[in-house]
């Protein structure tokens, strides 16, 4: 399979996990609190979701949104006990660092660590008026956290996702050079998730984009950059353009 066609794989799967967030909405009877999340800068309410709103982004947006991109669940069973996978609040690096990420994305690419920073719904926002997700791998990256992790393993190359499972940034340092690469994308799912949650009639009005539109974002603005297959690629290749 090349890799367009592996992208609209993995972007079909994307777009389908994202249906569980709104779903869960429709469920609890929460539709306007989606709405809100949707339309504003608000924050998630713990009580209108009954849990935590971070634990909620984490279990209904982010880890499904993980799996589909091939950072497989490790109780799934389409994780046969290797290859990429997620595990939620790693003590990998506990003796080494007092930080410790919300997930460590294993087996990636022999030459990096991918690590990602979890928020809840809408405290990142492309505007900056929110900017929690980015705050936290900005200071990881600077701060070249896990850096003797990283050189006791002969990797390079820290890669760090942040996220509130609506807006995703990426960011990345070599550790031999110093050099950081910022926000390399910045992407927004809010206009595929409406979009879903309105065709599911979770939240009033009609889908701005149809399934394959969501799709075709998904595939183009999205996967060629956080899914497994292809995050040390463009990381590489990013890296090899700066450099000449």
């Amino acid at each position: 399979m090349d890799s367009l066609d592996a992208n609209n794989v993995i972007a079909e799967r994307v777009r389908q996990s994202l249906e569980v967030f709104p779903k869960k909405f429709r469920e609890l009877g929460e539709g306007g609190e989606l709405q809100r999340l949707l339309d504003s800068h608000y924050g998630l309410s713990g009580p209108r979701v009954q849990q935590s709103p971070e634990d909620f982004t984490e279990q209904y947006l982010i880890e499904p949104i993980l799996h589909a991109l091939e950072y497989f669940n490790p109780t799934s069973k389409r994780y046969q006990g290797e290859g990429p996978h997620f595990v939620r609040r790693p003590t990998t690096f506990s003796k080494i660092e007092p930080k410790q990420p919300d997930y460590l994305m294993k087996n990636v690419d022999d030459g990096l660590v991918c690590i990602l920073e979890a928020k809840a719904a809408n405290r990142e926002q492309m505007d900056g008026a929110k900017t929690d997700a980015t705050d936290d791998v900005k200071s990881y990256v600077e701060s070249d956290t896990f850096c003797k992790y990283l050189f006791e393993r002969e990797r390079t190359t820290l890669v760090a996702v942040g996220t509130d499972g609506v807006r995703w940034t990426l960011w990345w340092k070599n550790l031999e050079s110093g050099q950081t690469w910022d926000a390399n994308p910045k992407v927004d799912l809010s206009p595929v998730i409406a979009s879903i949650a309105r065709r599911h009639d979770v939240i009033a009005g009609e889908p701005e984009l149809s399934t394959r539109e969501c799709r075709d974002y998904l595939r183009e603005k999205f996967v060629p950059f956080f899914s497994a297959r292809s995050i040390a690629e463009h990381v590489e290749t990013e890296s090899t353009n700066f450099d000449a």
